[in-house]
Protein backbone atom coordinates (compact mmCIF):
# COMPACT_ATOMS: atom_id res chain seq x y z
CA UNK A 1 0.00 0.00 0.00
CA UNK A 2 3.00 2.65 0.82
CA UNK A 3 4.87 1.79 -2.40
CA UNK A 4 1.64 2.36 -4.29
CA UNK A 5 1.37 5.94 -2.33
CA UNK A 6 4.64 6.62 -3.11
CA UNK A 7 3.51 5.66 -7.18
CA UNK A 8 0.52 8.14 -6.97
CA UNK A 9 2.64 10.83 -5.50
CA UNK A 10 5.71 10.17 -8.22
CA UNK A 11 2.65 10.01 -11.30
CA UNK A 12 1.21 13.25 -9.64
CA UNK A 13 4.93 15.34 -9.58
CA UNK A 14 5.71 13.79 -13.17
CA UNK A 15 1.76 14.82 -14.41
CA UNK A 16 2.34 18.87 -12.46
CA UNK A 17 6.08 18.95 -14.26
CA UNK A 18 5.13 18.03 -17.73
CA UNK A 19 1.89 20.42 -17.60
CA UNK A 20 3.94 23.00 -16.48
CA UNK A 21 6.84 22.22 -19.13
CA UNK A 22 4.21 21.84 -22.00
CA UNK A 23 2.69 25.30 -20.56
CA UNK A 24 6.02 26.82 -20.89
CA UNK A 25 6.80 25.17 -24.45
CA UNK A 26 4.01 26.92 -26.18
CA UNK A 27 4.24 30.65 -24.73
CA UNK A 28 8.19 30.32 -25.77
CA UNK A 29 6.87 29.10 -29.46
CA UNK A 30 3.93 31.55 -29.27
CA UNK A 31 7.03 34.30 -28.22
CA UNK A 32 8.96 32.87 -31.32
CA UNK A 33 6.49 32.51 -33.99
CA UNK A 34 4.68 35.01 -32.91
CA UNK A 35 5.58 37.57 -30.83
CA UNK A 36 2.81 40.24 -31.32
CA UNK A 37 0.07 37.74 -30.64
CA UNK A 38 1.75 36.78 -27.43
CA UNK A 39 1.95 40.29 -26.08
CA UNK A 40 -1.24 41.19 -27.19
CA UNK A 41 -2.24 38.75 -24.26
CA UNK A 42 0.83 39.92 -22.08
CA UNK A 43 -1.71 41.28 -19.52
CA UNK A 44 -4.40 38.42 -18.95
CA UNK A 45 -1.61 36.67 -19.17
CA UNK A 46 0.37 37.92 -16.12
CA UNK A 47 -2.62 38.71 -14.34
CA UNK A 48 -3.72 35.03 -14.36
CA UNK A 49 -0.04 34.02 -13.02
CA UNK A 50 3.42 35.80 -13.12
CA UNK A 51 4.97 32.29 -14.10
CA UNK A 52 9.10 32.62 -14.71
CA UNK A 53 8.18 30.63 -18.13
CA UNK A 54 5.42 33.18 -18.72
CA UNK A 55 7.73 36.44 -17.98
CA UNK A 56 10.62 34.70 -20.02
CA UNK A 57 8.52 34.34 -22.87
CA UNK A 58 7.33 37.78 -22.90
CA UNK A 59 11.18 39.04 -22.39
CA UNK A 60 11.68 36.99 -25.33
CA UNK A 61 8.93 37.89 -27.61
CA UNK A 62 10.27 41.28 -27.25
CA UNK A 63 13.62 40.41 -28.23
CA UNK A 64 12.58 38.76 -31.07
CA UNK A 65 11.04 42.64 -32.31
CA UNK A 66 13.62 44.17 -31.18
CA UNK A 67 15.92 42.14 -33.53
CA UNK A 68 13.62 42.77 -36.15
CA UNK A 69 13.36 46.67 -35.19
CA UNK A 70 17.07 46.41 -35.85
CA UNK A 71 17.28 44.67 -38.94
CA UNK A 72 14.62 47.26 -40.28
CA UNK A 73 16.98 50.42 -38.91
CA UNK A 74 14.19 51.53 -36.61
CA UNK A 75 16.32 51.66 -33.58
CA UNK A 76 14.02 53.63 -31.27
CA UNK A 77 11.24 50.93 -31.57
CA UNK A 78 14.16 48.46 -31.15
CA UNK A 79 15.29 50.75 -28.12
CA UNK A 80 11.83 50.24 -26.98
CA UNK A 81 11.48 46.87 -27.10
CA UNK A 82 14.86 45.86 -25.53
CA UNK A 83 13.63 48.01 -22.29
CA UNK A 84 11.29 46.23 -22.10
CA UNK A 85 12.72 43.09 -22.14
CA UNK A 86 14.86 44.04 -19.33
CA UNK A 87 11.86 44.76 -16.92
CA UNK A 88 11.02 41.77 -17.34
CA UNK A 89 14.13 39.55 -17.36
CA UNK A 90 16.52 42.71 -15.85
CA UNK A 91 19.88 40.77 -15.60
CA UNK A 92 20.07 39.24 -19.30
CA UNK A 93 23.22 39.69 -20.30
CA UNK A 94 22.06 39.65 -24.40
CA UNK A 95 18.99 41.97 -23.81
CA UNK A 96 21.26 44.30 -22.42
CA UNK A 97 23.51 44.07 -24.60
CA UNK A 98 21.03 44.92 -27.76
CA UNK A 99 19.92 47.73 -25.16
CA UNK A 100 22.95 49.25 -25.69
CA UNK A 101 23.55 48.62 -29.05
CA UNK A 102 19.75 50.01 -30.15
CA UNK A 103 21.01 53.15 -28.14
CA UNK A 104 24.09 53.43 -30.04
CA UNK A 105 22.57 53.41 -33.48
CA UNK A 106 20.02 55.31 -32.48
CA UNK A 107 22.33 58.39 -31.11
CA UNK A 108 25.05 57.45 -34.22
CA UNK A 109 22.39 57.95 -36.93
CA UNK A 110 21.56 61.40 -35.41
CA UNK A 111 24.78 62.72 -36.66
CA UNK A 112 25.24 65.09 -34.42
CA UNK A 113 28.53 65.49 -32.63
CA UNK A 114 27.47 65.21 -29.05
CA UNK A 115 25.14 62.35 -29.93
CA UNK A 116 28.32 60.86 -31.28
CA UNK A 117 29.99 60.91 -28.52
CA UNK A 118 27.59 59.17 -26.29
CA UNK A 119 27.03 56.95 -28.91
CA UNK A 120 30.78 55.61 -28.50
CA UNK A 121 30.40 55.46 -24.96
CA UNK A 122 27.03 52.83 -25.34
CA UNK A 123 29.15 50.74 -27.86
CA UNK A 124 31.87 50.26 -25.34
CA UNK A 125 29.13 49.66 -23.12
CA UNK A 126 28.21 47.03 -25.04
CA UNK A 127 31.69 45.57 -25.72
CA UNK A 128 32.27 45.11 -21.86
CA UNK A 129 28.99 43.02 -21.86
CA UNK A 130 30.69 40.56 -24.17
CA UNK A 131 34.02 41.18 -24.84
CA UNK A 132 34.32 38.71 -27.78
CA UNK A 133 32.04 40.62 -29.74
CA UNK A 134 33.67 42.49 -32.59
CA UNK A 135 30.45 44.34 -33.81
CA UNK A 136 30.71 47.26 -30.76
CA UNK A 137 33.82 48.26 -32.16
CA UNK A 138 32.92 48.49 -36.07
CA UNK A 139 30.25 51.34 -34.96
CA UNK A 140 32.53 52.77 -32.52
CA UNK A 141 34.82 53.31 -35.37
CA UNK A 142 31.95 54.61 -37.64
CA UNK A 143 31.23 57.00 -34.82
CA UNK A 144 34.90 58.17 -35.04
CA UNK A 145 34.70 58.78 -38.90
CA UNK A 146 31.17 60.65 -38.62
CA UNK A 147 32.87 62.76 -35.40
CA UNK A 148 35.79 64.01 -38.24
CA UNK A 149 37.17 61.39 -40.68
CA UNK A 150 40.78 62.74 -40.32
CA UNK A 151 41.63 60.90 -37.06
CA UNK A 152 42.63 57.89 -38.89
CA UNK A 153 44.35 56.19 -35.64
CA UNK A 154 41.41 56.15 -33.86
CA UNK A 155 38.91 54.64 -36.76
CA UNK A 156 41.62 51.98 -38.48
CA UNK A 157 42.42 50.80 -34.54
CA UNK A 158 38.69 50.31 -33.79
CA UNK A 159 37.95 48.79 -36.79
CA UNK A 160 40.83 46.35 -36.15
CA UNK A 161 39.61 45.56 -32.88
CA UNK A 162 36.67 44.41 -34.54
CA UNK A 163 38.28 42.40 -37.22
CA UNK A 164 40.53 40.71 -34.39
CA UNK A 165 37.14 39.38 -32.50
CA UNK A 166 33.60 37.57 -33.28
CA UNK A 167 31.79 39.09 -36.36
CA UNK A 168 29.35 37.43 -38.56
CA UNK A 169 30.52 36.89 -42.22
CA UNK A 170 28.67 40.13 -43.51
CA UNK A 171 29.71 42.34 -40.90
CA UNK A 172 33.61 41.25 -41.22
CA UNK A 173 33.36 41.81 -45.06
CA UNK A 174 31.35 45.19 -44.12
CA UNK A 175 34.33 46.11 -41.23
CA UNK A 176 37.67 45.13 -43.85
CA UNK A 177 35.99 47.20 -46.23
CA UNK A 178 35.55 50.21 -44.34
CA UNK A 179 38.73 49.63 -42.86
CA UNK A 180 40.50 49.23 -46.17
CA UNK A 181 38.56 52.08 -47.55
CA UNK A 182 39.60 54.68 -44.51
CA UNK A 183 43.49 53.10 -44.99
CA UNK A 184 43.03 54.51 -48.56
CA UNK A 185 42.11 57.71 -47.69
CA UNK A 186 45.22 58.20 -44.43
CA UNK A 187 48.09 57.00 -47.56
CA UNK A 188 46.24 59.73 -50.03
CA UNK A 189 46.35 62.35 -47.45
CA UNK A 190 49.82 61.34 -46.51
CA UNK A 191 50.79 61.63 -49.88
CA UNK A 192 49.29 64.46 -50.43
CA UNK A 193 51.29 66.25 -48.16
CA UNK A 194 54.39 65.01 -49.33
Amino acid sequence: MKEYRVKIKLLGILLIVLTWNCAGNKYRQMASSNPNKLLSIKDSLLQSSSKTHIVHSIALAHKILGDSAIQEGNYEKAKDHFTKALKFSPNDSLYIYNQLMAEGHLLQKSGKKDKLWSSIQAYNKAATIFEKAGAPYYYIGNSYLKIGDKDFDLIIESYEKALSLELSTDLREQVTQARDHVSMREKKLKDFWK
